[in-house]
């Protein structure tokens, strides 16, 4: 019977600290809205590293900085971390639900390029793969399995479903 206590003790303990660490890992999540749309999102949690994420258009030449050649496995990652913080985003200060990443001009859904590999290195490469992180309505909505080939001199900003998301570490 004496064990009963320090058990519940200890789970209550256990229960705590869970509930602090998401508590912590929401208040370092942040959305970054600007001129009504979805710039960025801040401190993304990957494996315990915080990156920053924002939104662009233009072509992959363009806009990676120069020996970038793709992310490799933190692509995916990213693109997996944006969907599972879903809930955090809507929760953020500025959001409303007609919010769409910057450079998103469909209604109805965008599709955000995380470069994974490409056949060279910014600003000299023919074909990147990325991945796809599909943003619909008002949330990151599926990432599907298969990577996306694309010409790195094509410019999203004459796509209106497409545009590029660029990874760096949280400051």
């Amino acid at each position: 019977m004496s064990a009963n206590p320090r058990v519940s003790r200890r789970r209550a303990s256990i229960f705590a600290a869970l509930c602090f660490g998401i508590a912590g890992s929401a208040q370092a999540l942040s959305l970054v809205v600007e001129d009504g749309e979805i710039a960025g999102v801040s401190g993304l949690d990957i494996q315990g590293r915080l990156y920053d994420v924002s939104f662009r258009d233009g072509a992959f030449n363009a806009v990676y900085p120069a020996e970038l050649s793709g992310y490799g496995p933190l692509a995916r990652a990213v693109a997996q971390a944006l969907l599972a913080a879903n809930p955090s985003i809507q929760a953020a200060p500025g959001w409303q639900a007609n919010l769409r990443p910057r450079g998103c001009q469909s209604a109805d859904s965008c599709t955000i390029l995380i470069p994974e590999h490409s056949d060279g290195a910014a600003p000299n490469t023919r074909l990147t793969h990325a991945v796809e992180a599909i943003y619909t309505k008002d949330r990151f909505s599926k990432v599907p399995e298969p990577l996306w080939p694309f010409d790195a001199s094509t410019d999203t900003q004459y796509m209106p479903d497409m545009l590029y998301a660029i990874i760096t570490p949280a400051r």
